[in-house]
């Protein structure tokens, strides 16, 4: 009998956790086929974009009209209206719309029934709707192909992934009539309830799905209404829950089965202790429970979980070996995250308020054996699956969508292209895009979109329109090159383990400068504004935020910064191990270090990121939007220097809590939150909220000598 723990992992281990990072890297590149990418005329020179424009158009008639005359490179267009948009002439070009099912995204669409509001507490309720969805109308007429069936919460091609166990809504309106029959043997009356589905104004594909959940919700007896928000008043909503029906979709953070448990599945459940067993007897169940609370069947193993302790009867299947997950409550904290719950902070979207599930989702966390963990992940996937209150309409696929005369578009998996690495044709289309006095031109991607960013704080926007912007605008620890989905070093140059790979440490780069446009000045990045960056996130927790991302797996106010000496000493003591590109080595120096990296120039500190436990996945979560690094000077203001001198140039973070308060009247919030600066190729250079947002090249940028490598630009 194997015991898995969260801490005190010998070398056989690490190497089984590296050999699982690596087989998950390889496992998403599947996904990721490559295909040849259409061009129009090419001339030899390549313009570089000195700017991006995005333009909000949220009525789509204009909006494609915009881009059919040459306003827009590339435009938002409801897939259902592809066919008719693909192969439009513009000047000697034509707009390109294709789609590709040869490149599986992982980004899904679904309706979000919160079981906190009637009659959606009734399971009996959400499964009747489920199977009063019309999916295939949706995916061929709304979606017009761009996305798959889709079953569960967690995508094909994920570990997790599973079709065992699990039922697949199909539109069956007999079947949803025949529930609400026995409902109403029952005394249950359906035209007492009135159904509100919301979703964000301006997106015509969520408006058609309300329209046709609206149409056939109607015949189960129920009035059904249909609302339309703003997106930062419907963020407002869906953030704390102040729904019965919304329609959203989600592009995975970061490349990990856990960015949709967290997210989506976990019902707020906290614990003061965990304890997974593997290959447990069925009679020997009672030797780690003291009850029994959920049984889940997966492919190969039965999931049993329930409170830590003993004398817990067993009477579930016994035909695969047993995994148990003992836990033992914190009702504290727990109770808390019950009492208000923010979506994605402290409950998952699904709004199960539900311990076991939350003991499956936190468990699947600390494994480090992939077989162990894949059964885990698959029994949170199968139960939750049976409550029906989050209906999954698609997986999508590769949409190629932009102008022929645009070249290099490529489409990450769960970042965004970076428009400096995308040119035009010098003779694109010039057209005046009637904003801001901008024209599009060869060195002007324009962009019509809908919606608008939450804010353009890091710290809390968590929707795709800002990550976009932070992807232009901010750099990170880490990113990823293109379509690859593997880390690799930007704002750090190299990183390591402690043995335990409970310590991360980041080898800052030197001499990298944040620019702020606002004051025309700039301020030196180091280790200390990468640690108050990450930190910054957690102590805001502002609602609906991503910081937890970082506190699930961080403890920001044990992390510190460190001087280089202080690193090669560590090294030259315990050794550290590091992996990158598929390769990994136990290093005893910092030079060896940074020779495995490749790497021979400036450096700028050390961070140091306590883990809470082994997480396979963390170099992910700093490529995400919330990994955006900021300058803390910036930030403070005329409070820096104390800041830094109370911390001790980062040592004792916690000592920023004077600096920084929580929530949205914290002053660093309502100053980045309107004007961002930038450590990236681009910053915000004006805006007009709901209108447009100008970004221009970023002068102080790192790495501005890959212009000149690209286009021949030099700042």
């Amino acid at each position: 009998m194997q015991t898995t723990k969260s801490k005190g992992l010998n070398k056989n281990t690490l190497y089984a956790v590296i050999i699982a990072v690596i087989l998950l890297i390889v496992a998403v590149i599947v996904l990721l086929p490559k295909g040849p990418t259409p061009t129009g005329p090419v001339a030899q020179a390549r313009p570089f974009h000195k700017q991006i424009l995005y333009v909000i158009v949220n009525d789509e008639g204009t909006r494609i009209n915009m881009y059919k005359t040459g306003v827009f490179d590339i435009a938002a267009v409801t897939p259902a209206r592809w066919p008719d948009v693909n192969n439009t002439k513009v000047g000697n070009f034509t707009l390109h719309l294709v789609r590709r099912p040869d490149k599986p995204q992982l980004t899904i669409q679904y309706v979000g029934l919160n079981p906190m509001k009637e009659p959606f507490n009734i399971p009996e309720v959400r499964q009747a709707l489920a199977y009063a969805v019309p999916y295939d109308v949706i995916l061929k007429q709304v979606f017009g192909g761009l996305y798959t069936r889709l079953y569960t919460i967690i995508p094909k091609g994920m570990p997790g992934y599973t079709e065992f166990g699990i039922n697949k809504y199909e539109y069956d309106m007999n079947k949803a009539q025949q529930i609400m029959s026995q409902l109403k043997a029952k005394g249950f009356d359906p035209s007492k309830y009135v159904i509100t589905i919301i979703y964000n104004e301006g997106n015509t594909a969520r408006q058609q799905i309300a329209t046709l959940l609206q149409q056939s919700w109607s015949q189960l007896g129920f009035k059904v209404t249909v609302e339309s928000y703003s997106w930062p008043k419907y963020l407002d909503l869906t953030d704390h829950f102040q729904f019965q029906v919304m329609l959203l979709g989600w592009i995975p953070d970061y490349f990990d089965p856990d960015d949709y448990l967290m997210p989506f599945v976990w019902g707020g459940a906290e614990f003061k202790n965990l304890e997974i067993n593997s290959n447990v007897a069925p009679g020997d169940v009672g030797k780690y429970l003291a009850n029994v609370n959920m049984t889940v069947e997966t492919e190969k193993f039965i999931v049993v979980a329930g409170e830590k302790g003993t004398g817990a009867k067993y009477t579930g299947p016994t035909n695969k070996p047993i995994i148990t997950i003992g836990y033992v409550v914190d009702w504290d904290t727990t109770n808390s995250n019950w009492a208000n719950p923010v979506n994605m902070v402290t409950l998952g979207t699904g709004g199960l308020k539900d311990v076991a599930l939350s003991a499956l989702c936190k468990a699947a966390q600390r494994i480090v054996d992939p077989t162990i963990r894949e059964a885990v992940l698959q029994a949170a996937t199968i139960y939750f699956n049976k409550q029906a209150t989050l209906l999954i309409l698609g997986q999508q696929i590769t949409g190629e969508n932009y102008g022929s005369w645009v070249h290099d578009m490529y489409y990450p998996v769960a970042t965004f292209a970076r428009y400096d690495l995308v040119w035009e044709d010098p003779n694109a289309p010039v057209a005046d895009t009637g904003v801001a006095g901008v024209k599009n031109s060869p060195e002007t991607m324009v962009i019509g979109d809908i919606g608008w960013p939450d804010t353009f704080d890091p710290a809390k926007s968590y929707e795709s329109f800002g990550w976009e912007i932070f992807w232009q605008t901010y750099g990170k620890l880490v990113t990823m090159w293109k379509e690859d989905t593997e880390p690799i070093p930007e704002l750090s140059v190299a990183w390591a383990f402690s043995k335990d790979l409970t310590e991360l440490y980041f080898v800052m780069r030197g001499n990298v400068k944040a620019y702020d446009p606002w004051n025309n000045k700039t301020y030196p990045i180091t280790a200390v504004d990468a640690l108050f960056s990450v930190w910054r996130a957690v102590r805001l927790n502002l609602p609906g935020g991503p910081q937890w991302m970082i506190d699930s797996y961080i403890d920001v106010n044990a992390s510190s910064v460190m001087t280089e000496s202080e690193l090669d000493n560590l090294a030259k003591t315990n050794g550290l191990v590091t992996f990158y590109m598929g390769k990994s080595a136990e290093v005893h120096s910092l030079n060896e270090l940074l020779s495995f990296f490749k790497y021979s120039g400036p450096t700028a500190g050390v961070v140091k990121f306590k883990l809470r436990f082994p997480y396979v996945p963390i170099l992910q979560i700093f490529v995400t939007g919330v990994g955006s690094i900021i300058p803390m000077q910036y930030a403070l203001g005329n409070n820096y220097q104390a800041a830094l001198a109370d911390s001790n140039n980062g040592r004792n973070p916690a000592a920023w809590a004077k600096y920084v308060g929580v929530g949205e009247d914290d002053p660093t919030f309502k100053l980045l939150s309107t004007k961002p600066v930038s450590t990236g190729p681009y910053y915000v250079a004006d805006y007009k909220e709901d209108s447009y947002i100008l970004l221009k090249y970023n002068p102080y940028y790192w790495n501005a000598t890959l212009w000149q490598q690209l286009y021949g630009f030099k700042p």
